[in-house]
């Protein structure tokens, strides 16, 4: 903390000795410190109010546990199987005479009150920022809708803000508060609209589709021939598989979809290999960055296609780790150092859209390694041409293979950079072997299949019904770090992808 507050200090003292035209750049340095120094009183509080909580509750005699009353109760019913998975937790309170948990504070009554018919723009945006470190999420609820906006420093000490609350309520063995998933849909809502002013590289396609008669024959020897899945007879449209995709396709390239600090390895550790699978040990700040990630690429799908968001879930994914002169072993998620031609939707006809984000550089981290979108060649002239400095043996005939009659357009990953397009065949990929170093990256694909309505009603917890729910789905799909055996693992998956638009939008977007 003490490091932190020097950092505040040092701050202020440049923005104090730069001249005017420096000053607004240096605020900014300013504004960071700041929050990072609320950051690091804030875990210094809970760990005081832990100790202290951990000290009493040594001191006070062993409670008497109610042996005949817990013999005589009724045994608790659980929920049938879910599609061949159990159901994943029921949520249980405790009573509130018998907890030895300290009540959150109240807020004091003489708190000043902001008019926020007749407030100022500053007035409104000073409010905010005390708002948004309270984790009131009804009083930021009321700014932002009078007009104030979370910038993008505010955004991200709100989410740090929701860290600690989150923290502070583990240490505790407290459920989460309903203002959690509150304060989380507003640092959703503001990810999207800083996203939206920064650089796209938006390129529409052709939406295709495997041809409806006489492509059998070719798709099976696709199953066997990696080289043969690019001489598939496509035609126009969409296969969209029991979903309700867009008419139009496109690819597009956002440079700087996250910040540095957004996917910076030393803040956020678990993010080289995080599963929603093993959650035990990640640390929530990281579990909650990961998900805030995803849900902005669910958003830009949902704007980029004019889709209704709730439309939209994740069906898969993960971190991916791909290590130069390794072969990849297992799922998608194992080790490897280059990723065949293929197309997501002839992989799972669930994936209607598809993203990479990127968390490695080219050329400092990791060097090969290009994202390729594989197309047929744009002069049929092209496409029965091969390459006169190829010697057809060996690797270069499996090169001249790959590339004739092709036309490659490689992208060169870098840090915080995401790819996102639509799943079917008019966006065939690859990724070219890397040649030295670790490259790091997050896929994820996402549905437009609806969720039986059945499949919520054999959840244990089903639809929530309040931010109070909502919070305690938050807590026991994502953040309760307990050990679970693989049945169980997935079963929670499940339930929590098929619940995402729940957990992730407000009660009005249900």
């Amino acid at each position: 903390m003490a490091g932190s507050i020097a950092g505040v200090e040092a701050a202020l003292k440049l923005y104090r000795e730069s001249s005017p035209a420096e000053q607004e750049g240096n605020l900014s340095t300013f504004r960071q410190a700041l929050m990072m120094a609320v950051s690091a009183t804030n875990r210094h509080i809970i760990q005081a109010e832990t100790n202290a909580l951990r000290a009493s509750m040594d001191a006070s005699p062993a409670p008497v546990a109610p042996v005949a009353a817990a013999a005589a109760a009724p045994p608790r019913e659980t929920a049938p199987p879910m599609m061949g998975f159990p159901t994943t937790y029921e949520v249980a309170k405790p009573d509130k005479e018998e907890s030895n948990v300290p009540a959150a504070p109240v807020k004091a009554e003489t708190e000043k009150k902001i008019d926020v018919s007749s407030a100022s723009p500053s007035d409104l945006e000073g409010s905010l920022g005390l708002a948004v470190l309270d984790v009131d999420a009804d009083k930021v609820t009321s700014l932002l809708e009078a007009g104030a906006e979370m910038d993008e420093e505010m955004t991200n000490a709100a989410f740090w803000a929701v860290v600690n609350a989150v923290d502070r309520a583990e240490a505790l063995d407290k459920p989460l508060s309903g203002d959690i998933p509150v304060m989380l849909h507003h640092i959703f809502d503001a990810d999207l609209r800083h996203l939206l002013t920064r650089e796209q590289q938006r390129t529409n396609v052709t939406c295709m589709r495997p041809e409806t008669l006489g492509a059998n024959r070719v798709a099976m020897n696709s199953i066997f021939d990696d080289a043969a899945h690019k001489d598939i007879p496509l035609e126009e449209g969409r296969r969209c598989e029991d979903g309700h995709c867009c008419d139009e396709c496109s690819r597009n390239i956002f440079p700087t979809f996250a910040s540095q600090a957004e996917v910076d390895f030393g803040t956020f550790p678990e993010l080289m290999s995080l599963t929603f699978n093993e959650l035990e040990k990640v640390a929530a700040g990281t579990i909650l960055q990961f998900i805030r990630l995803i849900e902005r690429v669910r958003r830009t799908i949902a704007h980029e296609y004019g889709l209704p968001l709730k439309t939209i879930l994740p069906l898969q994914s993960y971190s991916r780790k791909y290590v130069a002169g390794t072969t990849q072993k297992g799922g998608g998620g194992g080790e490897g150092d280059f990723v065949i031609l293929h197309t997501d939707e002839a992989t799972h006809t669930g994936y209607h859209y598809s993203s990479v984000l990127y968390l490695s550089t080219q050329g400092e981290d990791f060097e090969g390694g290009n994202f390729i979108f594989n197309d047929p060649a744009d002069d049929d002239g092209e496409k029965d041409k091969v390459d006169d400095d190829y010697e057809l043996t060996g690797m270069a005939l499996e090169e001249a293979i790959r590339t004739t009659g092709r036309k490659l357009t490689p992208f060169h990953p870098s840090r915080g950079a995401c790819v996102i397009f639509s799943s079917g065949w008019e966006n065939m990929h690859e990724v070219e072997k890397i040649t030295s170093g670790v490259r790091y990256a997050v896929p994820a694909f996402f549905t437009t299949s609806p969720v039986p309505e059945a499949a919520y009603d054999q959840m244990v917890q089903g639809k929530p019904k309040s931010n109070e729910d909502i919070a305690d789905d938050w807590l026991h799909l994502l953040l309760a770090h307990r050990e679970e055996q693989p049945h169980e693992s997935l079963g929670r998956v499940k339930e929590l992808l098929m619940k995402w638009h729940y957990m992730c939008a407000p009660l009005s977007e249900h």
